[in-house]
């Protein structure tokens, strides 16, 4: 994360907490005073996806958590300035409630080790509603946190039923 600068964005903690008081059978569990909610500003790689979301795990958080933020910040979930601004409403919504999901259930500074069957309720989500697996790509999504009730997403699968 060079030239990187990390913003606090509490316009991103307040729509976390949106998500999470209105889908809290999923994101429930993530502890948000657990997060530090930062915009970064610099150059942002080609490749780079609106939104990430790390633990203590990985060094540049753990330079960053243990420095000259407060304490009791385990995460950093951060959003690209420029690539964040072109995204519309609901598509923000999507990736964060996608990055919140990712945050482990134990809330211990890991991220959730990619499984396509604990993202799959996701996918089931777009794909019975004609949207693709790709759903980031289409210009228009429903958005989280306009309809009147929170979205039929499926549930995710138990963990257990996995093993």
């Amino acid at each position: 994360m060079k030239n990187v600068v990390f913003l606090e964005a509490p316009e991103i903690k307040t729509l976390a907490e949106q998500l999470k008081e209105r889908y809290y059978v999923y994101i429930g569990y993530v502890d948000l005073e657990q997060i530090y909610f930062a915009e970064m500003v610099g150059p942002t790689p080609k490749k780079a996806k609106p939104i990430v979301v790390n633990g203590l795990a990985q060094k540049w958080v753990r330079d960053l958590l243990l420095g000259d933020v407060q304490d009791k910040k385990i995460y950093c979930l951060g959003v690209y300035e420029e690539k964040w601004a072109e995204l519309t409403k609901p598509h923000k919504e999507w990736a964060l409630f996608s990055a919140l999901y990712s945050i482990s259930p134990q809330n211990d500074g890991t991220i959730r080790q990619f499984e396509v069957q604990d993202y799959a309720f996701i996918l089931e989500y777009f794909i019975r509603n004609n949207y693709g697996a790709n759903y980031m790509n289409h210009s228009i999504l429903p958005s989280l946190l306009d309809s009147k009730d929170p979205l039929p997403i499926p549930l995710p699968a138990d963990p257990e039923e996995n093993e």
